[in-house]
């Protein structure tokens, strides 16, 4: 690519970022400060009356002095996050300027940053009509380099199917934790099933759905044909305004059962256009979206 995937000033802000996902957390009197080195964190919950066996280290001795009442500290416990993106690598995101395979190329290197500075562990996951060779599972901040060498040099596969890739990635029976899917979500097969999949098989979810502004809007008018970028079919086609309402019509509820669908799966959703500032969008719509906190 042209430029830098992310400038030093964006990933000096994005260290203070975390991804959100649905992690278990458990109750436990153990451990008073966070530390992830030891490959878990800890983070005060609550308080309950001590009883015998409890760890004398997690007693809140301020409150005895006060109250006169020995009470033990709770924890919720985390365990790190494993990060899986499932990049869409097929010929239908190779539209625009930038075209959004490399927005989403730069979406996928901004969140992986954001994970490995967390000590997060990392993997993507480019797919068309299958997996492509994949950037294996690894975690240390100095892993983004590798990230982002994989990521500039990512081949351009011809179609897309969602459903086989994902079910390919479930057959893989690779640990659980987050899995990332950044996609316009043009596939004749639909996404419902692969999403439904995913979830089923006990991954947390997140959809970053990218779209061109001319998708949205189209600038065509009168008689144009009009070629499919990943089977090669070709239609003739009349754009008027009735037929550019019908369109506007059928694209919003397109987006809304994108959105339906995965609510319904807890899933975080994210809808962009590639002509939103990289920057705003990992910086400020990301974080409305609860992508990252």
């Amino acid at each position: 690519m042209p430029e830098p995937f992310l400038t030093p000033e964006l990933l000096r802000r994005l260290e203070q970022f975390q991804l959100l996902a649905a992690r278990r957390a458990k109750s436990s009197a153990k451990g008073e400060r966070r530390s992830r080195a030891r490959g878990q964190s800890v983070e005060f919950a609550d308080y309950r009356n001590y009883t015998p066996g409890d760890d004398l280290r997690y007693l809140d001795w301020n409150l005895y002095a006060r109250l006169g009442q020995l009470v033990t500290k709770l924890f919720h416990e985390e365990e790190n996050l494993n990060v899986y993106f499932l990049l869409d690598a097929s010929r239908s995101m190779d539209y625009g300027a930038p075209s959004k395979l490399d927005y989403g190329r730069k979406v996928v290197a901004a969140l992986a940053y954001v994970a490995l500075s967390n000590l997060d562990s990392v993997a993507v996951m480019p797919f068309g009509r299958d997996l492509l060779p994949e950037f294996p599972l690894s975690r240390g901040k100095p892993q983004i380099l590798k990230v982002f060498d994989f990521l500039e040099n990512l081949p351009l596969a011809e179609q897309t199917d969602l459903n086989r890739a994902v079910s390919a990635f479930i057959a893989q029976k690779r640990p659980k934790g987050l899995l990332v899917v950044v996609s316009d979500f043009w596939d004749e097969q639909g996404y419902e099933r692969a999403l439904k999949m995913a979830y089923s098989a006990g991954y947390d979810l997140s959809a970053v759905c990218l779209h061109h502004e001319f998708e949205a809007h189209p600038k065509w008018r009168g008689t144009v044909m009009l070629t499919d970028s990943e089977t090669g079919r070709r239609r003739q086609v009349s754009i008027n305004p009735r037929s550019l309402r019908r369109y506007a019509r059928e694209y919003g509820a397109y987006l809304e059962r994108l959105k339906d669908v995965c609510h319904s799966l807890h899933c975080h959703y994210l809808y962009a256009q590639t002509k939103i500032p990289f920057e705003d969008l990992i910086l400020s719509v990301f974080r409305q979206g609860q992508f990252i906190k």
